[in-house]
């Protein structure tokens, strides 16, 4: 036998106030819906940066074989070295005043940072296929690491390649 009546739960049958926002349309004190927030676009430490190139992207990055860095036994067991970091807008951003340009990514829907770097003036960036291979300094600032970006087309990741060539001399010191 069921648990349930078959109509399904009744509703409480006390007088309370209705606190749902149909209810309180009703009464008219309603505030207006709040504007859906975009975790992906903008944020702290962005506010004197200009995006001067945006595309949706996925970044990988490139863990060897055998690196010790990787503790999930899921991705230790696969057989490529490229782990996704984050799929979501891929913006280069010029600071206003310094005049220095990154690469961000923030990873949809958290909007947490997949790839924070500085461009690299003396690297060479060129679209393969529908893929810009990157060479960044580690988060540590003592080596370098390896970062693919993939977009849709190939058209954007020529797009993308030339827009970080052209502004890549701007971190020239």
């Amino acid at each position: 036998m069921a648990t349930t009546p078959a109509a399904g739960t009744p509703e409480p049958t006390t007088a309370e106030p209705d606190t749902t926002a149909a209810g309180a349309a009703a009464d008219g004190d309603a505030e207006a819906p709040q504007e859906q927030i975009s975790l992906t676009h903008g944020g702290p430490g962005e506010e004197d940066e200009e995006v001067v190139h945006e595309v949706r992207a996925k970044v990988l990055k490139f863990v060897p074989p055998g690196d010790g860095s990787d503790s999930d036994d899921k991705a230790s067991k696969s057989k490529s070295p490229w782990r996704t970091q984050g799929v979501g807008p891929f913006r280069i951003l010029k600071h206003k005043g310094t005049g220095g340009v990154r690469m961000l990514l923030r990873a949809e829907p958290r909007g947490h940072v997949a790839l924070n770097r500085s461009v690299l003036p003396d690297m060479s960036y060129r679209a393969e296929e529908k893929y810009v291979k990157l060479t960044t300094v580690d988060a540590a600032g003592s080596g370098l690491e390896t970062w693919m970006v993939q977009v849709k087309t190939k058209e954007l990741a020529a797009e993308l390649a030339r827009a970080l060539e052209t502004h890549k001399t701007a971190n020239k010191q």
